[in-house]
């Protein structure tokens, strides 16, 4: 068993890892990313959200990517959003904005 005092230098690099994780959840499954202004036109706003994470600078460009469609879907679930309008949703994507509209389309 390691001494005491190597597991607290441990804890304060991975805690801050594990912050980062974002996970899905069947409310966030069925939200709609887009880039295409058209397709929210009909829809409610319902306000800005930022998919952006603290490790967003370490991450490869594609996973990236992938954290911040993420959280953006994760973030208008929250909000009881169905898309979420964001460059982030185009493929080619190459950062800095992770910001994204929240909008309720349909029912």
């Amino acid at each position: 068993m390691p001494p005491r005092f190597l597991l607290l230098p441990a804890l304060m690099v991975v805690a801050p890892l594990l912050g980062g994780c974002a996970i899905a959840t069947s409310r966030s499954n069925i939200v709609v990313l887009t880039d295409n202004k058209a397709v929210v036109e009909p829809c409610k706003s319902l306000g800005e959200i930022d998919g952006a994470s603290e490790l967003q600078s370490i991450l490869v460009l594609d996973k990236a990517r992938d954290a911040a469609l993420s959280r953006l879907k994760i973030r208008a679930a929250e909000l009881g959003g169905t898309h979420v309008l964001s460059s982030v949703a185009d493929i080619k994507w190459k950062g800095p904005s992770t910001t994204g509209a929240v909008y309720r389309c349909g029912a």
